[in-house]
């Protein structure tokens, strides 16, 4: 499996060169001074968010009147930002301060529908369109439900209270909605190797004790259950307000929800120069001088590219085994 975002570093060096900011498609970057530029990427539940903030040395920024919904991206070299919805655009300490963001605004929008025999897939190509975003999916197992509802949420909120139920996450890049398999995204080959110096600029955190050796689910006369390979007596149990057609369905929920309340439980953070090479998403093999029994595959859960100063803060997990 190769999502597209974590692999436009090796396009044959498409991109390279100068800075662009591409406001509505046009390049923009002449005309402003840019004093600081933050793109924080998300492998899930979080939508990515641009800040940049900049000097209006030609005074042009009235004149465009920005408004929601119009588009910037951020190219720098082999990294790009992908399209983003601009929520604000407002004057702070003498600069002007731009947020935008990958999910549209029109998912703020509380929304409700039932839907009989559909499946997961079908739900999240429903929710891309409806939101005018393109849809890929990556290792999901497109499951039936006889019925769902979805009672006055937001899309996406609604789309990742089920995705959890499944093991899959989504996040929106570039325009695109994305669900993909976790174990399937976290299991494939790194796309390299970090090395991070014993004087590094690194925080690892180790909560794996705490985490949940077994769940279960109920709803009505089922109930769920689900262990994990690595054993552990700490019981995850929830009550759903959703249905659950099956046992085999209910099990499935519950190993969904084991993985989701346990995938971040052995985290860590570092700094380093900028690596436009990798996204969220990406997985890479983690090389510490100072702390090698950390040493091995690393998924990174959110990356922060600081385009201004040339350096990128990586948020990563350690893979779960088994599920």
């Amino acid at each position: 499996m190769s999502l597209k975002f974590t692999e436009y570093a090796n396009e044959g060096g498409k991109g390279q060169g100068r800075t662009q900011i591409l406001y509505n498609g046009v390049d923009i970057y002449n005309d402003i001074s840019v004093n600081q530029c933050f793109h924080d990427m998300f492998a899930a539940s979080q939508s990515d968010e641009l800040l940049l903030r900049f000097n209006d040395t030609r005074h042009l920024w009235d004149g465009w009147n920005p408004a929601n919904e119009e588009t910037i991206e951020v190219v720098e070299g082999a990294a790009r930002s992908g399209k983003m919805f601009i929520e604000s655009v407002i004057p702070e300490n003498g600069l002007m301060t731009l947020r935008a963001f990958s999910i549209p605004p029109t998912a703020k929008d509380p929304f409700t529908k039932s839907w009989e025999n559909v499946k997961l897939l079908q739900i999240g190509q429903e929710i891309a369109s409806r939101h005018g975003l393109g849809f890929e999916q990556y290792d999901v197992t497109d499951q039936l439900y006889d019925y769902v509802r979805q009672d006055n949420l937001p899309d996406f909120e609604f789309l990742e209270q089920r995705c959890a139920l499944e093991g899959v996450a989504f996040l929106v890049f570039d325009g695109t909605l994305v669900m993909y398999g976790e174990a399937a995204l976290e299991a494939k080959a790194p796309a390299g190797s970090i090395d991070v110096p014993p004087d590094g600029v690194f925080e690892y955190h180790d909560d794996a004790t705490a985490a949940y050796g077994k769940a279960e689910v109920v709803n009505g006369d089922i109930t769920g259950s689900f262990a994990a390979p690595s054993g552990g007596s700490k019981l995850l149990h929830r009550v759903l307000q959703i249905r659950i057609a099956s046992q085999a369905e209910g099990n499935r929920f519950a190993k969904g929800l084991l993985r989701y309340e346990n995938r971040n439980m052995t985290t860590g953070t570092l700094q380093t120069a900028l690596l436009p090479e990798y996204a969220a998403g990406s997985v890479a093999t983690l090389k510490t001088g100072g702390a090698g029994s950390w040493d091995g595959p690393a998924f990174i859960m959110r990356i922060r590219h600081d385009y201004v100063a040339k350096k990128s803060k990586i948020f990563f997990r350690k893979p779960l085994e088994g599920y």
